[in-house]
């Protein structure tokens, strides 16, 4: 078995992210779709046609992943709930310098097609997910398990 390779933790921002996804909060250039002063803004942020959508809640403690996942079909909402999760992505995961781990305490929209997986740096952590029910997976496995540091 190959030894476990440990990635560094980056923090989640929207240019380093922008590759797989999105953060779910509007950005600086969004205007709010309904606003009344004073009490609210609220902002579209995502729009994907669907036939619906499935909301999921995943619980994890997993501190090493062996695999990656993509769904070619549906973008992916993770929302963290509680405890700490680390997101693994890769547009590549052929050439293992392209992983990468961000820091899951925002909300963000996993592109279509992204490679990804979850890591929990807490004893357990819950994860809020929203995606289509046709979802389709797909599996890559990795040449060598990978956690963070």
């Amino acid at each position: 078995m190959a030894p476990t390779r440990k990635i560094s933790i980056i923090e989640l921002q929207q240019e380093l992210f922008k590759p797989y996804g999105r953060l779910l909060e509007p950005n600086e250039i969004e205007v709010p779709e309904v606003s009344e002063s004073g009490r609210f803004d609220f902002y579209i942020t995502f729009k994907e046609s669907a036939q619906g959508w499935q909301i999921g809640y995943l619980f994890h403690k997993e501190k090493i992943i062996n695999q990656l996942e993509r769904h070619p079909n549906t973008a992916e909402v993770f929302s963290p709930l509680t405890g700490e999760s680390v997101l693994i992505v890769s547009e590549n995961p052929e050439d293992e310098n392209t992983i990468c781990a961000f820091k899951l305490d925002k909300s963000i929209v996993l592109s279509r097609r992204a490679w990804h997986g979850v890591i929990s740096l807490s004893d357990r952590a819950e994860i809020l997910i929203v995606e289509s029910p046709d979802v389709i997976d797909e599996y890559y496995q990795l040449s060598s398990p990978v956690s963070v540091q």
